[in-house]
C-alpha cells in the first residue's frame, strides 16, 4: 500500500515536472520568435538604410570616391564615374592619376601625398580628361579615413559651376537692364505728364486768373463781387504755387538746365522751405559736369527720396547730404559716393518694412550699375551710402547718341 502511494506521489511529480518543462520550452519558443521578428525587423531597416545610403552616395551631384595610398581607386559612385566617362567596374582598382591631365599631375601627386601627411581638408583643383579628348576643370576635396587606410574624395566639376555662375550673371544684368529701361521710361512719363499739366492746366490757371483781376478791378472795392473775385486770384496763386510744386517733383527743370548740383542745392532749399523743423546740410565735392542723364536723375531720385523718407518716417532734427566725385588717375576710376545720414528715430534692419523708399533707392542704384548700402538702428538715426562708378568719356556719349 505504501509503495503504491510512493510510486502514484513519484508519477505525479515527474508528470508536473513534465508539464512544467513543455511551459518553459512553450515560452522560450515565444520569447526567440519574438526575438527573430525584431530581428527581421533591424535587418530590413538596415536594408533600407543601406539602400537610401546607395542612392545618396551613388546619385549625388557631386562624385565620391576613395583612393588608396598609391592612388588606385578602392570605391567611387555613378557621379563620379559618369565624370571620369568610364564605367564604374573599369575604375575600381585602376589608379586615378590616369585621368588627369599632363599639366597636372604634378598637382594631383603633390594632392595624394598631402592626404595621408597632413591633417584636415586638402583641395586641389586641377583639369581631368573625357571622352574626346576634353578636359574640365574639377576641385578634388580629400580628408584620410579613420587609421589612414584610404583618403576619401569629393570632386566637383568646376566648369559646370563656372557655367551656372555665368548663366547667372548673364540674367542679372539682363534684369538691370531692364530695370533701367524702366525707370527710364518712368521718367519718360514724368516728363510727359509734366508738360502736359504745365500746357494745358497752366494755361487755365492763366486764363482764370486774368479773369478774376479784370472782374475785380471794373467792380467797386467794397461791393462782394471784388471780394469774390480777389478771393478767386488768391485761390488762383495757391494752386499755381500747388502745380509748380507737382511739376518739379514730375520732372526737376533744373536738372535739364543747370545740372546736378544747382538742382540738388534747389531741392534741398524747397525741402528746408516746408520741413523748417529739420536742419539740412548739402557737401558737394568735387566736378559733376557731363555725367549724362542716367547718372543725374539716379542720383537725383535717390536724394529726393531719402529726404521723402527721412520728412515721413525719421522724425529727425538734421539730416547730411554729401555727394562727392573721386577720380584715382593710377587705376583710370571714376566714382560718385553719396551719403545721407540722420539723427532720427530709425529702424531695425532685421524687421521687414512696410515702405519702398529703400527698395527703390537700392534699386535705382543697382540698376544704374551702382552699390547701395544702408545702416540703421532704433534711436540712432539712418545712414545710407550709395557708390556709382562713372563710365569712361566716351561711352556716355555714345549712350546719349543712342538715346537721342
Amino acid at each position: 500500500m505504501t509503495q503504491e502511494r510512493e510510486r502514484k506521489r513519484f508519477d505525479d511529480s515527474e508528470t508536473r515536472s513534465k508539464t512544467e518543462l513543455i511551459a518553459d520550452l512553450q515560452a522560450h519558443r515565444v520569447e526567440l520568435e519574438m526575438q527573430n521578428y525584431e530581428l527581421r525587423e533591424a535587418q530590413q531597416q538596415l536594408e533600407e538604410t543601406r539602400d537610401r545610403y546607395a542612392v545618396l552616395y551613388d546619385y549625388a551631384p557631386v562624385g565620391y570616391f576613395t583612393l588608396d595610398k598609391s592612388g588606385r581607386v578602392l570605391e567611387i559612385n555613378l557621379t563620379g564615374s559618369t565624370m571620369l566617362g568610364v564605367e564604374r567596374a573599369h575604375l575600381v582598382g585602376q589608379p586615378f592619376i590616369t585621368h588627369v591631365a599632363e599639366g597636372d599631375i604634378h598637382a594631383f601627386l603633390q594632392h595624394l601625398h598631402d592626404i595621408f601627411h597632413t591633417s584636415g581638408n586638402i583641395v586641389t583643383e586641377l583639369r581631368i580628361k573625357i571622352r574626346g579628348g576634353k578636359a574640365r576643370f574639377v576641385r578634388l576635396e580629400s580628408s584620410v579615413v579613420s587609421g589612414g587606410a584610404g583618403g576619401r574624395t569629393v570632386m566637383t566639376d568646376i566648369d559646370q559651376l563656372k557655367d551656372v555662375a555665368r548663366r547667372n550673371l548673364e540674367l542679372l544684368r539682363e534684369n538691370r537692364q531692364l530695370t533701367q529701361s524702366m525707370f527710364k521710361l518712368q521718367e519718360e512719363e514724368r516728363r510727359h505728364l509734366a508738360r502736359e499739366l504745365h500746357d494745358e492746366l497752366g494755361q487755365w490757371l492763366t486764363a482764370i486768373y486774368a479773369e478774376a483781376k479784370a472782374i475785380a478791378n471794373s467792380a467797386s472795392p467794397d461791393s462782394a463781387i471784388h471780394a469774390g473775385a480777389q478771393a478767386i486770384s488768391d485761390s488762383v496763386g495757391k494752386m499755381h504755387d500747388v502745380v509748380h510744386d507737382l511739376l518739379h517733383q514730375l520732372r526737376p527743370a533744373l536738372l535739364d538746365m543747370l545740372g546736378l548740383a544747382d538742382s540738388l542745392r534747389e531741392l534741398k532749399k524747397q525741402w528746408c522751405a516746408h520741413h523748417p523743423e529739420t536742419s539740412c546740410e548739402l557737401a558737394l565735392e568735387g566736378e559733376f559736369e557731363g555725367l549724362g542723364e542716367t547718372v543725374n536723375i539716379t542720383i537725383y531720385r535717390i536724394v529726393q527720396e531719402a529726404l521723402n523718407n527721412i520728412a515721413s518716417h525719421a522724425h529727425a532734427t538734421r539730416a547730411q547730404l554729401r555727394l562727392s566725385r573721386k577720380r584715382d588717375a593710377r587705376d583710370m576710376t571714376d566714382t560718385l559716393w553719396l551719403s545721407v545720414e540722420d539723427n532720427g528715430r530709425g529702424y531695425n534692419p532685421e524687421q521687414r518694412l512696410g515702405g519702398l523708399g529703400l527698395l527703390g533707392m537700392r534699386e535705382r542704384a543697382i540698376a544704374a550699375g551702382g552699390e547701395f548700402s544702408s545702416r540703421s538702428a532704433p534711436g540712432h538715426g539712418t545712414h545710407i551710402d550709395v557708390r556709382l562708378p562713372l563710365k569712361q568719356p566716351e561711352q556716355p556719349a555714345k549712350r546719349r547718341k543712342s538715346d537721342a
